[in-house]
């Protein structure tokens, strides 16, 4: 049997009451943290709006909500709309193991499948759940064995295609005959590169619009009787044989639809690179704990042992001046130098105007790197452990490591600061948020399993 008719199997026969509590409550954080993303993203994300203009251009039945824009269009546009702001300032979640941030890429597509169909807060539970599980097994049967190393797809836009089918498959009901159908028609549209990362500019930050977009489509034409592929994934040129030479780790499948792995989904607490997160956790304990001056730090040192830091790290020359934001995000002198001079790296802390800050360029420039051997770790693959040590004029120096950050499923968000974390997000809406206004949809999303409609949820952030 094709993965694909396994996966589709399973998608029509999880309901909510098939999801362990741990996975219900991991898909309501991850509603709540990706629709906080796409309202800071409304306001912060570069070039959304080019990408949301064009609605008003191509037209269409206004039935879906595009978040804080004040407007609807039809589900494919939403979809393509919202997924633009779900990873635009780079804050959405990730499987430190499955090299995939799930979120952006399934949860804007339930969203505009289940405002069309006016679906329950459970079948939104439920959808993301099961999607985000997809998004981590694929992640998991293509990165983990050895001879697919180097291989430079990108996978939350590769995989996401599949991802956000399945999640709007789900929300559409989709018997399993259509939600295969669905698949195979999605895997028609599933590509996407790391040129994306690997050349500067914007369309990084607006990747996640392509598998929204492409999943709402492909759930709404099986659902039509469009026919689609029948060996998706495993026919002499189905996915793995053209992507992956044929090679994946089968193991990633076991268990499937008993266990999902959403609920070992990180969720990030700074809107920076994933790769800086451990090094922030221990400028932010040292700069609090020890009430430290910034102004009277003589040297900083960034301690690493694997090569992943060192994409934040070298050149250290350009890392330790970030001449954009998207290159700010991804230096570690620089998101540690705001953890030591402000005790908080939030999404205001990356504009124009810290990129010329001179006490943070100071602190650039008196910061280096070294090997540390002893922060070898085998808990996750991106999830590293990292270690500061910053010295003062007068002799005096700290030194800190964290080896499990904050958000981690070892280390897990509480609610409250996930509101918390919403708040803020929503305090850079491109419209105005108020405070009442994030209150109501942080308990609205935290009692997902009562709400009759999705459509109430998208009218209070539209």
């Amino acid at each position: 049997m094709d993965l694909g008719a396994r996966i589709a199997a399973m998608v029509e026969s999880t309901s909510y009451e098939d999801l362990p509590e741990e996975a219900r409550t991991a898909a309501k954080m991850a509603v709540l943290d990706t629709l906080g993303v796409m309202l800071a993203g409304s306001g912060a994300g570069e070039d959304v709006g080019a990408v949301v203009g064009l609605l008003d251009e191509l037209g269409g039945n206004e039935e879906c909500s595009v978040v804080a824009f004040g407007k609807k269009s039809n589900p494919v546009l939403a979809a393509l709309a919202n997924g633009a702001l779900a990873h635009s300032i780079d804050y959405d979640d990730a499987h430190d193991d499955a090299f995939v941030h799930p979120s952006a890429s399934v949860v804007p597509a339930a969203l505009a499948a289940g405002e069309r169909v006016h679906a329950s807060g459970k079948e939104l539970v439920t959808a993301v759940a099961v999607a985000d599980d997809v998004m981590c097994r694929l992640g998991f049967a293509v990165s983990d064995p050895l001879e697919n190393q180097g291989r430079l797809w990108m996978l939350p836009v590769l995989l996401g295609s599949f991802s956000a089918t399945v999640a709007a498959s789900k929300m559409l009901g989709l018997s399993a005959p259509q939600v295969e159908a669905a698949l195979g028609i999605a895997f028609n549209r599933a590509g996407g590169t790391k040129e994306l990362v690997i050349e500067p500019g914007s369309l990084r930050g607006l990747y996640a619009m392509f598998p929204n977009m492409t999943g709402v489509l492909a759930a709404l034409m099986a659902r039509a009787g469009v026919p689609g592929l029948s060996d998706t994934f495993d026919g002499p040129a189905g996915f793995f044989s053209q992507y992956y030479g044929g090679v994946r780790d089968e193991t990633a499948f076991a268990g499937l639809g008993r266990r999902f792995e959403g609920a070992n989904v990180s969720i990030k607490p700074w809107p920076c690179c994933r790769f800086t997160n451990s090094h922030v956790d221990a400028a932010l304990g040292i700069a609090c704990s020890h009430d430290v001056d910034p102004r009277r730090i003589a040297r900083i040192t960034l301690y690493y042992a694997h090569d992943d830091a060192k994409r934040c790290l070298e050149p250290l020359e350009m890392r330790r001046r970030p001449r954009t934001i998207p290159e700010a995000k991804l230096s570690l002198p620089f998101t540690v130098a705001l953890a030591l001079a402000y005790r908080t790296v939030e999404i205001g802390s990356f504009c124009p105007q810290t990129l010329e800050d001179p006490l943070l360029a100071d602190l650039c420039q008196k910061t280096g790197a070294a090997y540390d051997e002893s922060l070898k770790s085998t808990l996750s693959k991106t999830m590293l452990p990292g270690r500061v040590r910053v010295e003062m004029e007068d002799g005096e120096a700290f030194d800190e490591r964290v080896d499990v950050v904050y958000g981690h499923p070892k280390n897990r968000m509480r609610w409250d600061d996930l509101r918390a974390k919403f708040e803020d997000c929503a305090s850079h809406a491109r419209r105005p948020f108020g405070a009442a206004e994030a209150e109501n949809v942080a308990t609205m999303v935290e009692g997902l399993e009562t709400l009759s409609d999705v459509a109430v949820l998208m009218d209070a952030v539209r």
